[in-house]
């Protein structure tokens, strides 16, 4: 496993974790406090973002090469499906107030920053599986030759 698999599990672990984090204390707190007050568990987000600590835990992978075609043409790959990702859910987010509601209703500013934790933890955890899917796929093909 080189550093670029190792640093993806660790942003899905983090994101999976903040994410039952989140929606457990969003629960709980709906129950005791109400909702506007549960939005505050999403607070537990913010352990995604120990995913971003991964160029230090992991150092770069020892020998004469570092990263091939293969593995560029992975990333590439796994970044355009983050960017899809990002934007569908920006148009989601977008679109379904809007055909809920009605084009006439209003929504508050304050949804705006849980619009833009969506998109960026979207992002980063389809980009962090897409890799994690490529390389595997790779290595099934490698086997199949031997």
């Amino acid at each position: 496993m080189n550093q670029t698999q190792k640093m993806a599990w660790l942003i899905v672990l983090s994101i999976l974790v903040g994410l039952v984090l989140s929606v457990t204390a969003v629960a709980v707190s709906a129950t005791k406090y109400g909702f506007p007050r549960a939005l505050a568990g999403f607070g537990f987000m913010g352990l995604a973002g120990l995913g971003g600590l991964g160029p230090v835990i992991f150092k770069k992978d020892p020998g004469p090469v570092a990263f091939d075609e293969r593995d560029q043409l992975i990333k590439r790959r796994s970044a355009l499906a983050g960017f899809a990702a990002s934007y569908l859910f920006m148009g989601l987010a977008c679109m379904i107030p809007f055909f809920v509601l009605g084009p006439k209703a209003t929504i508050s500013v304050n949804c705006l920053p849980y619009i833009f934790m969506g998109a960026g933890i979207s992002t980063f955890f389809v980009t962090s599986v897409a890799v994690l899917v490529l390389y595997g796929k790779s290595r099934v093909e490698e086997n199949e030759y031997e």
